[in-house]
């Protein structure tokens, strides 16, 4: 060494964090003498800790070039490329340390995160189980192998590999923590359960950890002992519960963003199942349902305030009545949220005065390609400009399609709220003096209530997108028509009934029959002969009594195939395991890919009929079958979703086809099934009914829409308070 005493200072600055005096110690070494590897490490290393990782890879590649056999400058060097993106080279180099040293657990370890972090996972795995031979208990292995299994998703070995760990390491709250995320994994609760407690136990200043065992006590349904935890894990760590969040809940704005976060472990184990009816999973479905009534039920002292409850009540079809008590107690955390304030008045933010066109504004996160933007698309340009002036607020970004393309054009001002917080948005909207607000979003995904709480215009009024309560004090009306709102369900909503006639609830939907081309059954996937039964809804809408019934009605025509809207795998791979228990050919599932809206509308042509969904119903999906003309057989319901396809076919000349109750479903359907004239006499009452029938005189239905409007307007002006009313056809 040309200066020893040069060198100990280096290394001494090193190892005391004075990383800019051991780099010039250093780099002054390698002036004299450039051949020095132990120097090119530990200048290496020096650059490392300054995150200059350009020297310090040069500084690592010197090294491993001047000394064949230096295995530490190698995993070092692996270290620093797979920091810089370049795993390729990390793996060259572990694989020239474990040549080097091949009984080194610490060189297979790094050429294990090398593999797997080149994609090569199952070599990964490999070299941490030959580090595992060599060492059995090098912790680092044992963590980054149950992890790797977990992702290649072999549970059981993952399982496997954390109870070795978590028994030889009782104390280690990593080895506690990774057990508990594989059972959650595998869905064995109680276990987790057990698991991250444990945790907890060790490192009860982990918010992280605290989270993960708030969500497996949820699942136990322990629900006051992982309420602790979950509001423990608040107390400590706002910004690690922000992001727990959002992985269930996506990006949250407005109100939901602003206030301190917080988690409902009842919403926990309830957004849980749900996930799993999304799947088709539906082994706990029924429990799901009755508890989920019963919380509600119980809520009333401790309210569940989490808007996503919402919608899942509405899409599960709980009784009416429990939906609107769920719908009061998220109302109530939207008001909460509003600081104690409470709501506004309906004049508080508005001085305009009830003259000139009616300024309506229309408040969504869906002007986009979306079944709401599809159903409403066509509103804006037909509104009478003599008697309103329409505004389009929008929300939940720009997808740059010609849906918001044409919405955009055919309103009198498109306002992009997106941007702004919910109080910015209601003072905006109040600023532009807006008479009417019409909200098309509700609770459901990406909305913002904290808007309409504010009361930024004097009459708001709910419709299209939430077909159910709000439980609001700040929603005025909801628009419904006679049919999907019967007179006995009529006190369990909160807002004042307009009654629009002619039906079509949910939409001013254009209604011109399909214009491309109609594809052949190949281009879209469908065998060149037999009967073709539609069921394209949502995944989360189709139970298993209503799919029972849909494999017997396969049964009994051997050459139908079953056309089902894309979903996820797991989705698709349940289905087809339930049809295969029932007798029928998994085969005959079929999934149409997600294509645009014309060319959904030209294939739907090839249906001979289309199957309802008496849980929930289709809402665009039936609108889109009626406008291709293929028939739909429903079954009506109680609550509004369960009546929404009811409404549509009785506008559109085909009430024949609703029916009282799902064994009457199953007898008309076999019925069409065994007879193709009867089948084709559905088709051409439909077509027949294109001269004639309500459903396709959108116009005219927007007619009454305005009426409820002026009418609504006038009541205001002359002081009434929002009372329900029918408009007279």
């Amino acid at each position: 060494m040309a200066d020893n005493s040069l060198f100990e200072r280096g290394r001494a600055a090193l190892l005391a964090g004075q990383y800019g005096l051991a780099r010039r110690c250093f780099a002054d070494i390698l002036d004299q003498q450039p051949e020095s590897p132990e120097c090119w490490f530990l200048l290496g290393a020096t650059a490392h800790r300054m995150q200059d990782l350009g020297t310090a890879r040069h500084a690592f590649s010197m090294a491993s070039a001047l000394n064949a056999k230096h295995v530490q400058a190698r995993i070092a060097l692996a270290t620093v490329c797979i920091e810089l993106g370049d795993s390729a080279q990390a793996v060259a180099a572990c694989l020239q340390a474990v040549a080097i040293e091949p009984s080194d657990q610490q060189s297979w370890f790094s050429l294990g995160v090398a593999q797997e972090a080149d994609g090569a996972l199952e070599a990964a795995l490999e070299s941490y189980d030959h580090a595992l031979f060599i060492s059995p208990d090098l912790v680092d292995a044992k963590k980054n192998r149950g992890a790797l299994l977990l992702a290649l998703g072999r549970l059981e070995e993952a399982i496997q590999n954390n109870r070795a760990w978590a028994a030889k390491t009782p104390f280690a709250y990593d080895a506690q923590f990774n057990l508990g995320e594989t059972l959650l994994a595998a869905r064995q609760f109680p276990g987790a359960a057990q698991a991250l407690s444990r945790a907890v136990s060790l490192n009860p200043g982990n918010a992280r950890g605290l989270l993960h065992a708030g969500f497996a006590l949820a699942q136990c349904e322990r629900f006051a002992e992982a309420q602790r935890l979950l509001d423990r894990a608040a107390q400590l760590d706002q910004v690690e519960l922000r992001r727990y969040r959002q992985a269930i809940f996506g990006n949250e704005k407005g109100d939901a963003q602003r206030i301190a976060a917080h988690l409902d472990a009842r919403a926990l184990f309830l957004l849980r199942h749900y996930d799993q009816i999304e799947r088709c999973n539906w082994s706990e479905r029924e429990h799901f349902i009755a508890r989920f009534s019963q919380l509600i039920r119980e809520s009333e002292t401790a309210p569940m305030t989490e808007r996503a409850l919402g919608f899942r009540a509405m899409a599960m079809g709980i009784d009416g009545d429990l939906q609107l008590a769920l719908a009061r107690q998220i109302a109530s955390g939207v008001r909460s949220a509003l600081g104690g304030q409470g709501t506004p008045q309906a004049t508080a933010l508005t001085s305009r005065a009830p003259q000139g066109p009616i300024r309506i504004g229309y408040l969504s996160p869906y002007f986009r390609n979306h079944p709401t933007g599809l159903l409403a698309q066509s509103l804006f340009a037909w509104h009478d400009r003599e008697r309103f002036e329409v505004v389009a607020y929008a929300l939940g970004g720009d997808d740059g399609g010609p849906v918001r393309q044409e919405i955009a054009a055919s309103c009198d001002r498109f306002v992009e709220l997106d941007p702004l917080d919910d109080e910015a948005a209601a003072k905006k909207i109040a600023g532009d003096c807006i008479d009417i607000l019409v909200d098309l979003m509700g609770y459901a995904d990406q909305s913002r209530p904290g808007i309409l709480a504010r009361r930024p215009a004097p009459i708001q009024i709910a419709w299209l997108e939430y077909v159910a309560t709000t439980g609001a004090d700040w929603v005025d009306y909801l628009i419904v028509d006679d049919i999907c709102i019967s007179d006995a369900e009529s006190s369990n909503f909160s807002e004042a009934l307009i009654r629009v006639p002619d039906g079509r609830c949910l939409c001013s939907y254009a209604v011109n029959a399909p214009s491309g081309a109609l594809p052949s059954r190949k281009e879209v996937g469908l065998p060149d002969e037999g009967l073709v039964l539609g069921a394209l809804h949502n995944a989360f809408k189709i139970d298993p009594t209503t799919f029972a019934v849909w494999m017997r009605l396969m049964a009994l025509r051997p050459d139908a195939i079953l056309y089902l809207l894309e979903m996820p795998a797991e989705a698709r791979e349940c289905l087809r395991q339930e049809a295969h228990a029932r007798g029928i050919d998994p085969g005959r599932l079929i999934f149409a890919q997600r294509v645009s809206h014309d060319h959904h509308l030209s294939r739907l042509r090839l249906v001979d009929l289309m199957l309802d969904t008496p849980q929930c119903n289709g809402g665009t999906t039936t609108a889109d079958a009626l406008v291709a003309g293929v028939p739909v057989l429903t079954c009506i319901g109680r609550t509004f979703p369960q009546r929404m396809a009811a409404s549509m076919l009785t506008t559109a000349g085909l009430s024949c086809l609703i029916v009282e109750d799902l064994g009457a479903y199953e007898s008309l359907a076999a019925e069409l099934l065994a007879d193709n004239d009867r089948l084709n006499e559905a088709k051409q009452m439909l077509c027949a009914a294109r001269s004639w029938a309500p459903f396709f005189a959108p116009q005219q239905w927007v007619l009454h829409y305005e009426t409820a409007l002026v009418q609504a307007w006038q009541r205001y002006a002359a002081g009434e308070a929002p009372t329900s009313f029918r408009v007279a056809a």
